[in-house]
């Protein structure tokens, strides 16, 4: 297993996962250590099989190109 993203709000890894699923390829979430690593603000990484790296790396940039920008229509 490759990590393919890392984030510091684990909702935004679920985000990333989900999207990850409808593109049919496999991923684990791993929750960072920290004081609660159950906690949905806590740290997380994705993980894919080898085989997938290079289409989970395009999803998630996309992922996080996407994220940018909706972040700076309120500014």
């Amino acid at each position: 297993m490759v990590e393919v993203g890392r984030f510091d709000a684990r909702k935004d890894a679920e985000s990333a996962r989900s999207l990850l699923a409808v593109a049919k390829i496999p991923c684990v979430l791993v929750p960072e250590d920290g004081p609660d690593p159950d906690s949905p603000s806590g740290r997380a990484r994705i993980l894919v099989a080898d085989a997938d790296v290079d289409d989970a790396a395009a999803i998630l940039r996309q992922y996080m190109i996407m994220r940018e920008h909706d972040g700076s229509r309120g500014r």
